[in-house]
């Protein structure tokens, strides 16, 4: 039963990913509405999976459409939103999360029109050191990286016990605990070591723990509070060859923007996971539109408070 919960492991291993590529179109409108259009192409499985996923999929309404059709051996995936309000946020509970914000500012002669919009980061540097390195090299079939992984996890997962149960908290020595763990996971140095360990999670816990006495019930609760991190942790490395092409259509005149390039008036942002591994990604823009109407009332105004003054001035100058 609780094996089931743990196919994490072998997971983990991602030794024939397959890539998605996820083309994401935005527009602003001139009156603060943002069109958002996403469309994903992969297999069946990656399509389908929670990496990366479309955020309303299964509500669509007036203002938002999914569809899913299949395209010669790949499937494709696309989502189109007119939203509203000036902010939106998708966050997923493990795949990447992304958010939004559009804003606008009126003045005499333009509209300033500002846009940003975060990829929410993976934490791989600061939590797993040795598997950032290990993406950085591209040599995720070794398994040195996998001991501390397994190690930081089985922390995590006693930090969250402790903080939920003080009975937990005062029975337990999470340091001696987390050291017992990381001892185990060093020994493992197969695939085969770790496939067995993968079919008997649960048996594994349980005879790892046996020296502390803490019986199976925690050997569960353990068990369970491990999958949320090892899921998060997963959908990381199923990003691992996913990539994705942000294209952002402004009101007007572009004047400022940390974009890779400019297509026309289209500006274009291309990333894949080895820019989520640590912090956000972040894409910010600025346009202006000017407005005729005003800029031409403006240059009127002008043209006769000048042709005014100078008839005031001839005036002076024929008196003299």
């Amino acid at each position: 039963m609780l094996k089931s919960l743990y196919p994490i492991l072998l997971l983990f291993l991602l030794l024939n990913i397959s890539c998605v590529e996820n083309i994401i179109f935005i527009q602003v409108y001139p009156d603060g509405q943002t069109y958002l259009k996403i469309v994903s192409l992969g297999d069946s499985t990656d399509i389908h999976d929670n990496d990366f996923e479309h955020p309303l999929k299964n509500k669509s309404n007036e203002n938002s459409s999914f569809s899913i059709i299949k395209k010669d051996s790949l499937w494709e995936a696309t989502t189109e939103i007119i939203y509203k309000d000036p902010i939106f946020d998708s966050s997923p509970a493990n795949g990447l999360g992304f958010n939004f914000h559009s804003s606008k500012e009126k003045t005499s002669l333009s509209t300033l029109y500002n846009f940003k919009m975060e990829f929410i980061g993976r934490a791989i540097k600061q939590n797993y050191p040795l598997l950032y390195q290990a993406l950085k090299d591209n040599m995720l079939d070794s398994l040195d990286w996998l001991p501390e992984a397994m190690t930081v996890i089985i922390n995590q997962s006693l930090t969250d016990l402790e903080n939920e149960t003080l009975e937990i908290k005062n029975t337990i020595n999470r340091a001696r605990l987390v050291n017992h763990f990381k001892n185990s996971f060093a020994r493992i140095t197969t695939f085969k070591e770790l496939e067995y360990i993968q079919k008997n999670r649960l048996e594994f816990i349980k005879t790892t723990i046996k020296p502390f006495r803490l019986g199976e019930n925690f050997s569960i609760k353990l068990a369970r509070k491990m999958e949320m991190y090892e899921n998060h942790l997963t959908t990381s490395l199923g990003l691992k060859d996913d990539s994705f092409v942000v294209k952002l259509l402004m009101p007007g005149e572009i004047f400022s923007a940390n974009a890779l390039s400019m297509n026309q008036d289209t500006l274009v942002w291309k990333f894949g996971i080895d820019s989520l591994l640590s912090d956000n990604y972040i894409l910010k823009a600025s346009s202006v539109k000017y407005s005729k109407k005003k800029i031409q009332k403006t240059s009127i105004l002008v043209v006769c408070f000048l042709l005014i003054f100078g008839i005031i001035l001839v005036n002076k100058q024929k008196k003299l």
